[in-house]
């Protein structure tokens, strides 16, 4: 029985591994962050509905970058979260972080259209109504 892998698939998979090791070279990068944004990334992509291809290009990029830069914050949050005998590593991180910047991202953008509606929304779950 053959393999359900297209030719697409093969490449992509080829393609994240040579960027890895690619990555790996250069001293100070922690390829576990690459591959863990990379697969955060891939996770949002595929989640994501009616988004233009081109549309999903820059938001790839965009998770990618934000997996990367947010990896170290979001493993520190995951650890104080956690029990204690649960190892958090950094690339675990950038995968929670690539897979839920951009949506938060795009939430806040969305509320940003009405600034005052998200206050009176903080001000009613803060408990502190008049």
């Amino acid at each position: 029985m053959a393999e359900p892998v297209t030719a697409t698939t093969g490449t992509l998979a080829n393609t994240s591994l040579l960027a890895a090791v690619v990555v790996s070279l250069f001293p100070g990068i922690d390829a576990g962050v690459v591959m863990g944004a990379f697969a955060g990334a891939v996770v949002f992509i595929l989640s994501a509905k009616d988004i233009s291809s081109l549309g999903k290009v820059g938001y790839f990029v965009v998770a990618f970058l934000a997996g990367m830069a947010g990896a170290a914050t979001c493993t520190s949050l995951l650890v104080w979260l956690l029990p204690t005998h649960v190892t958090v590593t950094p690339s675990v991180g950038a995968v929670i972080a690539a897979a839920v910047s951009v949506k938060l991202l795009l939430w806040l953008i969305g509320e940003a259209s009405n600034p005052l509606a998200l206050l009176a929304k903080l001000r009613q779950k803060g408990g502190t109504e008049s």
